[in-house]
């Protein structure tokens, strides 16, 4: 498998009352201009972000709606909210199971638009609902699984936190990046840190982290984290700077992988720029199952994993997703991506 997908650009809108499902259709109609999605893609974009948004206005508990961006050619449109929660999932997902004045289908006509749909509910937690649309938002199945979102500071429209996924052989690397502070020079921080990642995936992660650190240094810096799955080997290696956490799961093991402290970009002067930092490497097995999670500052590390029993069988953006809702830390970009092993047929 050969590509690259870099996600940077991100909407968050709160929907609490009918007076906001305008900005999030207005938002999911920029992201696909974005995307570079055709006309029928784009409204198709439109018209699920109304149904979501409208979802949340009449059922929901502090709705909100996320908007990213997948590279070229894919929308990830992602509805969270607090409850009440769903309590026949089956159901809300059929043909005419509506309430109030909802448009039309309801969540059955979301599945049924979208290049890729998946739904999570517990009754007394809440409800993430994710729609995908594009040419590139279908994914080809794999051993391995990827899916994560990003959300800008609540006062910005810039989104100083990003992620990238690039292939190499057998070999995948996931970058996780917080450009320092936010707003415009944080985001050019991160696009040049990403920009590295699309150009050079063949170095290694320590590799890669040196080269991050010494192109960064003609901007304000940023923290990172460079894993890297070996397909062929079944190894995990990790090296990071500064605030990214990452946590490997697998049976009967939490792992954390540590982050050096410091700030890529902020080390020595340009008169030694060719002479990048070390970088500590960590490895590990990766044998199914196992599921990585990284995560910039913006999310609060005191999540739970248990607190979302079966979303190993969701796609790993739901998962993700309902990281975010809960460990928000609400005055910062943020960023969670979930890497994991595919389930073994399992569905949905």
């Amino acid at each position: 498998m050969s590509g690259r997908v870099m996600v940077t650009e991100a909407w968050d809108v709160v929907v609490a009352d009918d007076s906001q499902v305008h900005g999030a259709a207005a938002a999911a109609s920029a992201a696909a201009l974005a995307a570079g999605l055709d006309p029928n893609d784009l409204a198709t974009c439109e018209l699920l972000a109304t149904e979501l948004a409208t979802n949340l206005v009449r059922h929901a508990v502090g709705g909100r709606l996320l908007v990213n961006v997948f590279g070229r050619g894919a929308v990830q449109l992602v509805a969270v909210d607090h409850g009440p929660g769903i309590a026949d999932v089956a159901a809300s997902l059929t043909d005419g199971f509506t309430t109030n004045s909802s448009l039309g289908a309801g969540l059955g006509a979301c599945r049924r638009g979208a290049s890729q749909f998946d739904l999570y509910s517990r009754v007394g937690q809440g409800t993430v609902a994710l729609a995908r649309v594009g040419p590139a938002a279908a994914e080809p199945s794999g051993p391995v699984e990827v899916g994560g979102v990003i959300s800008p500071h609540p006062d910005e429209s810039a989104v100083g936190d990003g992620f990238g996924l690039a292939w190499d052989g057998d070999r995948m690397t996931v970058g996780v990046v917080d450009g320092l502070g936010h707003g415009v020079k944080a985001a050019e921080a991160r696009s040049a840190a990403l920009d590295l990642l699309e150009r050079q995936p063949a170095l290694d992660s320590a590799g890669l982290l040196g080269e991050i650190d010494v192109g960064l240094r003609v901007t304000r810096g940023a923290a990172a984290a460079i894993a890297q799955i070996d397909g062929w080997s079944r190894r995990l290696s990790f090296a990071g700077m500064g605030n990214v956490t990452g946590r490997l799961f697998r049976p009967g093991a939490d792992q954390a992988l540590v982050s050096r402290p410091g700030i890529l970009g902020a080390g020595p002067g340009p008169e030694i720029v060719t002479r990048p930092r070390s970088h500590r490497v960590v490895t590990a097995d990766w044998q199914a199952p196992a599921a990585l999670i990284l995560h910039t500052d913006g999310i609060i590390s005191r999540w739970n994993l248990a607190d979302y029993p079966r979303a190993e069988h969701h796609h790993p953006a739901v998962l993700a997703a309902l990281i975010w809702r809960d460990a928000l830390r609400g005055n910062d970009d943020a960023t969670v991506v979930v890497v994991r092993t595919a389930p073994r047929n399992e569905a949905r």
